[in-house]
């Protein structure tokens, strides 16, 4: 078990890391979709399309690579990645 956990946090430091450097590929599909499984590991579709209000059907092509990726999902993956600040 731990070593999934920390291929998980392997994976997103370097997709991190890619961030910083300017040079990251967030909107190609298979990224997209490694983030979105990293995010959400049960019912990655389902998770996103509530997030998002798309068709979950609409959420797996993103997620597969076959569609690019939306803006609002673009936008629920930073939000979920975004550290929550206390107001």
């Amino acid at each position: 078990m731990r070593s999934i956990y920390e291929r998980q946090v392997a994976e997103q430091s370097e997709i991190e890391r890619n961030i910083v450097q300017g040079n990251a590929r967030l909107c190609s599909g298979s990224q997209f979709g490694k983030v979105c499984k990293t995010l959400w590991p049960f019912k990655t579709a389902e998770q996103l399309a509530s997030r998002v209000g798309c068709t979950v059907r609409t959420a797996a092509y993103e997620i597969s690579g076959e569609r690019h990726p939306s803006a609002q999902s673009i936008l629920a993956v930073v939000t979920e990645i975004t550290p929550k600040w206390k107001q």
